[in-house]
């Protein structure tokens, strides 16, 4: 218990308040029993932070209890019942996800910059076993931290050094109520299965095991903390506007890639990146190793697309025929758009010099159809708009999105990003609009 105390003690929380994430079950009520042993020590205003699953017949009993607990113990007691989950189907991550959304409202409302939670050192055993065995990145392998930061606050694990059995005595000893959740030993629950048939015989070799989980915990984070500040480096450099350049990507060492990816997508996919997993990366990865324009799917109705040496996800979009009139700006279906940018210094296939004099205004933006052809800009004659998508190695699925622009009269003056047409003006040319693509 002595590391205990010394962890919650190095925390500077005195004449603060704090969030005690408070279930009913023997853990998190030792965590309760220590923060009210501290409370007149460190002037400790404490907040009892109930969630109601709704999932078993005794869960009401425990709400009260735990209400009665607080009120005999003059602490704030915030409930939250989940009434009905998503769908009506309960999931871990959707009531996570449940849990801490209310948390985030508590830490709030109180102005309070401190989560505790009860996790204790046979979870942390059961969790990164869990992670080794399906496979995870080198943070998630390392199971939880004993502080996180990643809801902008303190979240606080002080019960790490004690294990269940240690737990339920100094509660037995003390005369201390908790809850028993019978479901726990259902073996049809993975990490219940890990609890009762692998813990034992890990304690067997060493009765003290979780403490060495600790120690690789720690080092598990220490090098991912490393390998993170190494990447950031490298993501300003590969990552510009939302795009991978993959040139840049493919000569770094495949664990930057690695890291550089998994912030990509966190960023992209945000609550929703337990949607993918290291197959996914490792697919993307390969997929830029090949560098051919090509579109793939991803989960959550995205997909990967890879054109012209950058690598982005977008939505799944639709690929029906679409046209759009503009004067001087349009949003495309692919994510990108076209604009009058009359300061741009670019001369790449990204811009095009016009002189509305030669051409029909206003612009048409649309997709591919049969039989376009386009008079490309140093060519005798015209060429097959579909020819020269093959000649770029553009994907079929991209060819039937790509924007082709041209002027009211239909002529196609322009293929964003590919090849523009015969009205394309030189510099010492004579031109008074420049559309940019991106």
């Amino acid at each position: 218990m002595n590391s205990v105390y010394k962890f919650i003690e190095k925390l500077n929380i005195n004449n603060n308040t704090v969030i005690a994430a408070i279930s009913g079950g023997p853990d998190s009520m030792l965590l309760l029993d220590i923060l009210l042993d501290l409370r007149d020590k460190m002037n400790l205003k404490i907040v009892v932070a109930h969630v109601h699953h709704n999932l078993r017949k005794e869960s009401d009993y425990e709400a009260i209890e735990v209400e009665k607990f607080c009120k005999k113990n003059n602490l704030i007691f915030e409930l939250k019942k989940i009434d009905k989950y998503p769908n009506g189907k309960f999931s871990e991550e959707i009531a996570r996800k449940i849990r801490y959304e209310f948390f985030d409202k508590i830490i709030k409302k109180y102005n309070s910059n401190i989560l505790f939670t009860a996790h204790h050192g046979d979870d942390l055993i059961e969790t990164v076993l869990m992670r080794l065995t399906r496979g995870s990145t080198i943070k998630g392998y390392s199971g939880f931290e004993t502080i996180s930061y990643d809801r902008g606050y303190k979240i606080a694990r002080p019960l790490i050094f004690l294990t269940k059995k240690e737990i339920e005595e100094i509660l037995n000893e003390k005369g201390i109520w908790y809850a028993k959740d019978m479901s726990n030993e259902n073996d049809k629950y993975t990490r219940n299965r890990y609890r009762k048939y692998i813990l034992p015989e890990l304690k067997k070799e060493n009765n003290n095991v979780h403490l060495k989980f600790i120690e690789f915990n720690e080092k598990l984070l220490m090098a991912n903390n490393y390998l993170k500040k190494e990447s950031d480096k490298y993501y300003e450099i590969c990552v510009i506007n939302n795009e991978i350049n993959i040139t840049k990507f493919n000569e770094l060492d495949d664990i930057i890639k690695m890291y550089i990816l998994e912030k990509y997508l966190k960023n992209i996919y945000k609550d929703n990146i337990t949607e993918i997993n290291n197959t996914h990366i490792n697919i993307i990865i390969n997929y830029m190793l090949n560098n051919i324009n090509t579109v793939f799917d991803l989960p959550y109705n995205k997909k990967g697309i890879i054109e012209y040496n950058k690598f982005k996800v977008a939505e799944k979009i639709n690929t029906e025929s679409y046209e759009y009139t503009f004067n001087d700006y349009v949003e495309l279906p692919n994510g990108k758009s076209i604009k009058i940018d009359n300061n741009t210094e670019l001369t790449n296939n990204y811009v095009i010099h016009l002189n509305s004099k030669d051409i029909k205004l206003p612009f048409h933006v649309r997709n591919y159809r049969n039989g376009d052809r386009m008079i490309v800009k140093n060519m005798l004659g015209s060429k097959k708009i579909s020819d020269i998508f093959i000649d770029v190695k553009l994907s079929k699925e991209l060819r039937s999105i790509h924007p082709i622009v041209t002027d009211d009269t239909g002529e196609i003056i322009w293929i964003p990003g590919i090849k523009k047409s015969h009205f394309d003006m030189k510099k010492e040319q004579k031109y008074d609009i420049i559309l940019k693509y991106d």
